[in-house]
């Protein structure tokens, strides 16, 4: 189906304010603030000014019966903006992105906390867990962590929102819950979970199984049991290894995580003469030869590397203060879908900071990455 303008998605946001007491309409004020922050303008103020300088051009769409609003209504509105329907919407925009395709590849869970959104000494942050398609390169849902808990319980939550059958879901060991698992397989889906000391009695039996065959095996041939790889870019050098095992009886608390295959990772690492050497450990649901566990745990770091990064680095999020009720929230959803939007947009081949840049200089540039133009 074709891509419907930004505009129309927003317009099905219930308003959560007394209709007699408003001058702004709920979706223009939201679309605004989503042109001006794809932009680069990201503070309330900021939001403001850009708003003001370009009224005229929002007014070929926008009706702006109060004008355009002040720093303190656009802080006040997603305040008090339920998150839920805004990250409605935008699971409906990604479903439409997939055109009724199902889902599929890997998905990378990952939590990230927005460090400024914390409301005095000692307080906590805003706290997101993102769902991150390696297939995509893009966010398709998110979760707030509540306050009094912590990623244990958020995960299961955003994974109940997702269609997921037949995916791979890569989690780190905050998610090597059974909880987790149970969600993942009653949603057709499989798991790819890293194994620490939070789970030690599963930590302690997939070590002594690796032990065990390193001890009886004095030669590693590569082969469905076993993959390496060697990368040298930007100075660093690394040699990656990969052992895989069949999980069976002598492997009885995998067997109750419900585990088909069992993981080791070794990387060594040469960093500006520095050497790393470390051994990481999964399990999986999924049948995997080593070549393709190796490619499963790498790929999982993109979700740090593609999404989180471009976060903090092009959109400067871990410095954004958004302090008052739910803005800190629904502000992580908007820069997730602006960066959707943006990635989807290949008509320039540019870094996210010159996409944002390009959109403040282009207004052609803006409306079609917002699918107001057909892409």
């Amino acid at each position: 189906m074709a891509q419907k303008p930004l505009l129309d998605y927003l317009e099905t946001l219930p308003d959560p304010r007394l209709q007699a007491k408003c001058s702004h309409v709920l979706s223009e004020v939201v679309f605004m603030a989503t042109c001006a922050m794809m932009c680069g303008f990201d503070t309330w103020s900021e939001i403001t000014l850009f708003a003001k300088e370009r009224e005229q051009w929002f007014r070929r769409w926008l009706s702006l019966p109060g004008g355009v609003p002040s720093h303190d209504t656009f802080n006040r509105v997603f305040a008090i903006l339920p998150p839920d329907s805004l990250k409605s919407i935008f699971q409906e925009w990604v479903s439409d992105i997939l055109d009724n395709d199902t889902l599929s590849g890997q998905l990378a869970i990952d939590g990230k906390a927005l460090r400024a959104t914390a409301k005095g000494k000692g307080a906590n942050p805003v706290h997101m867990v993102n769902a991150w398609s390696t297939e995509l390169g893009m966010c398709i849902g998110q979760q707030k962590v509540d306050q009094k808990s912590n990623e244990i319980t958020a995960i299961p939550a955003l994974l109940k929102l997702l269609e997921l059958e037949g995916c791979l879901v890569s989690i780190d060991a905050a998610g090597t819950q059974m909880n987790t698992v149970d969600t993942i397989l009653k949603k057709s889906a499989d798991y790819l979970l890293a194994v620490k000391d939070n789970q030690p009695t599963l930590s302690a039996e997939v070590q002594a199984r690796f032990q065990a065959y390193w001890d009886s095996t004095t030669t590693d041939t590569p082969g469905p049991g076993f993959s390496e790889q060697f990368d040298a870019q930007h100075g660093r050098k690394e040699h990656r290894r990969c052992w895989t095992l069949a999980v069976d009886e002598h492997l009885p608390i995998c067997q109750t995580w419900k585990a088909k295959t069992i993981i080791a990772v070794q990387a060594e690492r040469v960093n500006k003469g520095k050497g790393h050497d470390f051994v990481r450990f999964y399990i999986s649901s999924r049948t995997l030869d080593a070549n393709l566990a190796l490619k499963a745990t790498r790929l999982h770091w993109s979700v740090e590397n593609l999404l989180h990064w471009t976060l903090d680095i092009a959109f400067d999020e871990d410095r954004l203060q958004a302090r008052v009720g739910h803005a800190g929230e629904n502000l992580a959803v908007i820069r997730q879908w602006i960066l959707n939007m943006l990635k989807r947009n290949t008509s320039r081949t540019l870094s996210m900071a010159n996409k944002r840049k390009l959109c403040c200089l282009n207004d052609d540039y803006l409306l079609e990455s917002m699918g107001l133009f057909k892409l």
